[in-house]
């Protein structure tokens, strides 16, 4: 009996993970407050213009805090077998608390 490791349960190719858009959204990213070199990503959502008396009026975009990691970002390469990028370890390390 040989036992499967979790690596060996990943599939090989990243083709059965959603990676579109959100529809009627992008992905952005602010720049942290603390720390400038990370980048926290959030989605800017379109919003369907309203109906008043005088007509159609525009409303603008909603952003919220994105929790969908990199999966929906076009411009990252995902690599299961690598896992994800660490951006804080530099920072966390620095503290030398761990």
């Amino acid at each position: 009996m040989t036992v499967r490791s979790d690596r060996d349960r990943v599939p090989a190719r990243t083709a059965s993970i959603t990676r579109a858009p959100f529809p009627a959204s992008r992905k952005i990213y602010v720049e942290g407050s603390l720390h400038p070199d990370l980048r926290v990503p959030m989605r800017e959502i379109r919003q369907s213009p309203t109906r008043t008396k005088a007509g159609m009026q525009p409303n603008p975009p909603v952003t919220v805090y994105d929790t969908s990691g990199p999966y929906t970002d076009p411009e990252v390469e995902i690599d299961l077998h690598q896992g994800l990028p660490r951006p804080c370890a530099p920072w966390i390390d620095a503290r030398g608390d761990t």
